[in-house]
C-alpha cells in the first residue's frame, strides 16, 4: 500500500479503533444489568432509507414520534434528522440503527 493511502486512511483507523475501544467499555458496564437480546444474529447495518421502506412511511412516523411528512423527507434524502431525533430514533429501533445508519458513514466525507 502506497504512503499516500496509508496516510489518507489513517485517520478512518484511528476513528473505529476509539470506537470500538469505547464500546467494549460501554457494553461492559451496561452488560452488568442487561445482555444484548440478539448476541446470535448476525450484524448488519441498514440505512434509515431501508428501515422507512420496510416498516412502512406511515408505521415509522408513529415509532419515531414524527409527523409523515419528515419520514418521508428522510427516506428521499430531502431532510436529515437532527442529533436529538437521531438519538430519539436510535432508542426507538432498539439500537438496530445508529448514527452511521442516519448519516452514512464516516469515511464518506469529501476532502
Amino acid at each position: 500500500m502506497s504512503t499516500k493511502l496509508q496516510k489518507q486512511n489513517q485517520w478512518i483507523a484511528n476513528y473505529y479503533f476509539r470506537l470500538f475501544e469505547l464500546t467494549k467499555v460501554s457494553l461492559h458496564e451496561i452488560s452488568k444489568i442487561v445482555e444484548p437480546e440478539y448476541k446470535e444474529r448476525k450484524v448488519e447495518r441498514h440505512t434509515l432509507k431501508e428501515y422507512i421502506e420496510f416498516l412502512g412511511t406511515d408505521a415509522a412516523a408513529e415509532l419515531f414520534g414524527c409527523p409523515v411528512a419528515t419520514v418521508k423527507s428522510w427516506r428521499y434524502g430531502h431532510r436529515q434528522p437532527t442529533v436529538k431525533q437521531a438519538k430519539l430514533i436510535i432508542k426507538a429501533t432498539g439500537g438496530k440503527l445508529d448514527f452511521e445508519s442516519i448519516y452514512g458513514p464516516v469515511d464518506e466525507i469529501e476532502a
